[in-house]
């Protein structure tokens, strides 16, 4: 008996949480999903980030992940990339460095609709996991590559600021984007420089405003 009744009284009280839910409660998104619709997040609002477009390079890239320090900054790099330089992604992945994936120009996914999925797939069976970020290497984003990516629960990022020919200035909330390609290419001097010598946080610090907290534990 007492266990009927204590069956019968959860009933009643799920019956009053279910009936008693706020009809606008607000919607919650997973993890992976950071936007409610399609959308391309250009901008932050409390800090600064370097992102990284990645299709070009070998050992002058090696050096400068093997020598990279945490904060790190965010790497959009090609599947081309990915596929012939799976030493450096081992370092990458061993050092937690962030790494999304860069497309093609925006125009190549209305040609071919099916060109996002199979890249996506491409980069998850690599890396493991499905990019958490994608760009294209031109910043256009057809409608349809929005609402593909949305499906694929993938998020867009553009960014406020590009470095091409001089170190920009930076503003409270500016995602900057740095060209490592085989035509457009920033020194890799240069770029160390800017990287050690800006207070970077990650994209979803600078969009959200989130909080890490790091400890420090005795040896």
């Amino acid at each position: 008996m007492k266990k009927l009744a204590v069956l019968v009284g959860l009933v009643i009280v799920l019956g009053l949480v279910l009936f008693n839910v706020p009809k606008q409660m607000p919607s919650l998104l997973p993890v992976f999903q950071l936007t409610e619709k399609p959308a391309v997040i250009s901008k932050g609002s409390y800090g600064n980030t370097i992102t990284i477009d990645l299709t070009f390079g070998r050992d002058d890239v090696e050096k400068f992940v093997t020598e990279l320090q945490a904060p790190y900054p965010h790497f959009f790099i090609s599947i081309e990339w990915i596929e012939r330089s799976e030493e450096i992604i081992e370092v990458m992945k061993d050092k937690n460095i962030p790494i999304s994936l860069l497309g093609r120009n925006g125009s190549t996914y209305i040609e071919n609709p099916t060109l996002f999925k199979k890249e996506v797939k491409q980069f998850e069976q690599v890396i493991g996991e499905k990019p958490l970020w994608f760009r294209t290497i031109d910043y256009e984003f057809p409608i349809e590559l929005q609402k593909d990516a949305w499906g694929q629960e993938v998020n867009l990022l553009s960014s406020s600021k590009y470095w091409s020919n001089k170190v920009p200035s930076f503003e409270k909330g500016d995602i900057l984007s740095i060209p490592l390609h085989q035509n457009e290419r920033i020194d890799i001097q240069q770029l160390t420089k800017i990287v050690q010598s800006t207070e970077m946080i990650t994209i979803e610090q600078n969009i959200f405003g989130l909080k890490v907290k790091t400890k420090t534990f005795p040896n």
